[in-house]
């Protein structure tokens, strides 16, 4: 007989859908938070349909719907030039900040039951689960029968992830000149990023950046992104008006593939799992399906880890290396010289390596 208990570390997406799902088969949950929510976080904060679908699943599309998302038909691709691509979505996405979103799903997993303890950190998963208390500081020792590692970074599993030589980082704008209905990506000097309204009116502006130009700025985001500003002809236009509404955050950006093996009775979700380039906008989408797909498995009886990690490869393939293909596209100032003129007569290609992307409900 399984032992139906489960400590999930971390309440993003991935950590809060298990906990539901499990929760309402009646497992034991326990989840466990650093953070005090609501939080901000680097995030091209947009959901896509693949995790819209989950929420369906879990009755909460409604409820989610009262967050306000913006819904997204377009995606929008700008060439440093100043030419663009426009094509319409399979399904839409949804423009949403991470704060309202994992606040409310932290909200769904109380009221399921589980145990969520907050602000915390897991020190140790292995033999037994360290917890200490950030409040306290005292430390506690927890036995589960599966644990659920959704901490967003991998930093618990077997190994920590290679760093990237990336960083992404993140802020809101408000009087942004541009469409409500798109996401829109800029190809910039060796680099990219994307913008997607969000609620209240206002953007999320999430851009990958090289470490070393963050250096080479002294850690000063505000004036580096002035400078990325004028490397795009239509980022200038969008932003001759805009005002920033947050602070600037940067995380380091990694790229991993879901690991061969996986500590025993440990199981990895989300960006825990694996990282793929974030051109395009499948993150929390990824998070919830992988998060579904363990909670499913586990609450079926049937526990075969071996076959759930094959699942995850498979999820995560071919998105990551279309992702991976684009973010090259579009960070490559020699290619995009060469694409640009022919921008407009795209829209075919674009369509496909949009659907590899991940942007419908196929899972």
């Amino acid at each position: 007989m399984t032992d139906r208990s489960a400590i999930i570390i971390g309440a993003g997406p991935a950590g809060c859908i298990a906990a539901l799902l499990l929760s309402r088969g009646g497992w034991s949950v326990t989840l466990v938070e650093q953070h005090r929510f609501p939080r901000d976080k680097v995030c091209g904060e947009c959901l896509s349909a693949l995790g819209h679908a989950v929420l369906d699943r879990l009755g909460l599309a409604e409820s989610f719907h009262r967050l306000s998302p913006v819904r997204l038909t377009r995606a929008m691709i700008h060439a440093p030039d100043g030419g663009t691509l426009d094509v319409n979505l399979p399904e839409p996405m949804w423009g949403i900040s991470r704060s309202r979103m994992d606040h409310w799903l932290l909200d769904e997993v109380r009221k399921s039951g589980a145990t969520v303890i907050q602000p915390a950190r897991c020190e140790q998963v292995s033999p037994r689960v360290v917890i200490r208390d950030l409040v306290t500081n005292e430390l506690a020792q927890f036995e589960a029968g599966f644990v659920l590692l959704a901490d967003g970074k991998g930093a618990m599993g077997n190994a920590r992830p290679v760093a990237s030589n990336d960083l992404g980082i993140k802020a809101h704008f408000e009087q942004i000149t541009g469409p409500r209905d798109a996401i829109e990506l800029f190809g910039v000097d060796g680099h990219y990023g994307g913008v997607a309204p969000i609620e209240d009116g206002k953007w999320n502006v999430a851009f990958s950046v090289p470490r070393s130009r963050v250096q080479s700025h002294r850690g000063d985001l505000g004036a580096m992104f002035e400078q990325i500003i004028q490397e795009n002809e239509t980022l200038k236009v969008r932003f001759q008006t805009a005002r920033r509404a947050s602070a600037w955050m940067a995380s380091p950006l990694p790229r991993f593939a879901v690991s061969q093996t996986w500590p025993d009775r440990v199981i990895p979700l989300g960006n825990a799992a694996a990282a793929i380039e974030p051109v395009g906008g499948e993150g929390m989408g990824l998070a919830m399906r992988s998060a579904e797909l363990a909670a499913q498995m586990l609450l079926s009886d049937r526990i075969n880890l071996t076959v759930l990690r094959r699942t995850f490869q498979k999820l995560w393939r071919t998105r990551s290396l279309s992702c991976r293909a684009t973010g090259i596209a579009v960070s490559n100032p020699a290619l995009a010289r060469w694409i640009a003129p022919s921008i407009g007569r795209m829209k075919p290609l674009a369509r496909v390596m949009i659907t590899l992307m991940g942007k419908t409900r196929i899972s």
